[in-house]
């Protein structure tokens, strides 16, 4: 089975999403070449195993629930030298 990959998502949100458990994480980092930490684009194509927990699958299923917690290395610095630092400690 193969998912596209949507905006802010990571390897962890696609194992929840399609597999229905993050241990699939390992898998689809091992099926795709990558390492579980990488960030992923934005309509790249993943190959994803079979469902580890299919009650879990198919409650982000059927509520049409694409799970996107993936920050990239812009937005942790954006969060923690914002504004206040650089006025601080110019």
């Amino acid at each position: 089975m193969q998912v596209t990959v949507l905006n802010s998502q990571s390897i962890f949100d696609i194992a929840v999403q399609q597999c229905g458990s993050v241990e699939a994480a390992f898998a689809i980092a091992q099926m795709n070449g990558k390492s579980i930490t990488d960030e992923l684009a934005v309509g790249e194509v993943l190959r994803v195993p079979a469902i580890v927990n299919r009650n879990v699958a198919m409650y982000y299923v059927n509520g049409n629930l694409k799970p996107a917690t993936a920050l990239s290395n812009n937005d942790i610095i954006g969060r923690v030298f914002d504004n206040t630092f650089y006025i601080i400690f110019n």
